[in-house]
């Protein structure tokens, strides 16, 4: 029997995904013929273009997003302003506000249907599986993605230990958030690793775990739509660390999993010739902002970044 599951395709650089999208159902899709459901979290694609594309692909739909920074989170606390941070600091300005939204979304597995997070039309789905606009599925792959998942409660393309030298930086608290929430509801961390981590009171030894990519990843939805998660997220979302430290999606979603089982996440180890994680033409998305804005906010900055070091001195 077919599994009840959809793909959710996160949309921002048009004429990338349309190559992203040839791809996959060429590679992929038009064997299979599972619905995609492209979420657009600004205004990507005119309405003729959605047209074509429709009429191009089969079951291909397409959903806005109208995201929006949560009211307990104040515009001081956001990640770009952050001028201790170097990464925030050197690499991370204003403009890129929808990437925290993008966080925000993606992290937000399970919350159909509310402010910043995936259509309510998801939620009958079993399985759902999340690519962004860069995957890049080089060949032809056989075999049903989905049928893998069953005995698991998350598929990756690839599971790795992150070996860039700044992950840190984009994970700030979130060391002591998992620790705190573990101790406050009383959780045995079920797997190992994660547990003597969190013995270790090393934040540094999180970058130790291996991580999904990120932006190919399978969910079976039936612990993702679970109270356990429910709450977590709930915690995740107040602490605000999508927004104010920009916890990415799979440092979320994974930690929770190792949190509750003891080997949660399914390596489907696919080949660089077969899949991958972004394609070459790939561009950083940055949001408009007029030419005054852009320079009064790198003034600004960089008076705050002088002002902290004065403070730390």
């Amino acid at each position: 029997m077919k599994p009840n599951a959809a793909i959710i395709i996160l949309a921002g650089r048009k004429e990338l995904f349309k190559k992203t999208l040839r791809y996959f159902y060429n590679n992929w899709n038009n064997k299979f013929n599972y619905p995609v459901f492209v979420h657009c979290l600004r205004d990507v694609f005119s309405n003729s273009e959605i047209y074509n594309l429709k009429k191009k692909y089969a079951n291909l739909f397409f959903e806005r997003v109208y995201p929006e920074v949560p009211n307990h989170i104040n515009e001081k606390d956001l990640f770009y302003n952050r001028v201790y941070n170097d990464y925030a600091y050197n690499n991370f300005n204003k403009g890129r506000l929808g990437y925290l939204h993008v966080c925000y979304f993606t992290s937000n597995v399970s919350s159909f249907g509310k402010k910043g997070c995936l259509s309510k039309k998801l939620e009958k789905f079993d399985y759902i599986m999340r690519l962004d606009d860069d995957v890049w599925f080089r060949k032809k792959i056989n075999f049903d993605f989905f049928k893998k998942i069953k005995k698991y409660h998350m598929a990756t393309g690839v599971l790795t230990v992150v070996k860039s030298r700044k992950i840190h930086l984009t994970r700030e608290k979130l060391f002591s958030f998992i620790k705190g929430f573990t101790k406050k509801n009383k959780i045995s961390i079920k797997n190992n690793l994660l547990k003597n981590i969190i013995k270790s009171n090393n934040e540094k030894n999180l970058n130790e775990l291996p991580y999904s990519m990120g932006n190919f990843e399978i969910y079976n939805m039936r612990i993702f739509k679970s109270k356990k998660f429910r709450k977590f997220i709930y915690g995740i979302n107040r602490f605000g660390g999508q927004y104010k430290y920009r916890w990415a999606d799979y440092d979320i979603t994974n930690l929770f999993l190792y949190i509750y089982f003891k080997n949660p996440i399914l390596d489907l180890n696919i080949s660089e010739k077969f899949l991958k994680s972004s394609h070459p033409e790939a561009k950083r998305i940055i949001d408009e902002t007029g030419f005054l804005q852009t320079i009064n906010n790198f003034i600004i900055k960089r008076f705050k970044r002088f002002l902290y070091k004065i403070k730390k001195d």
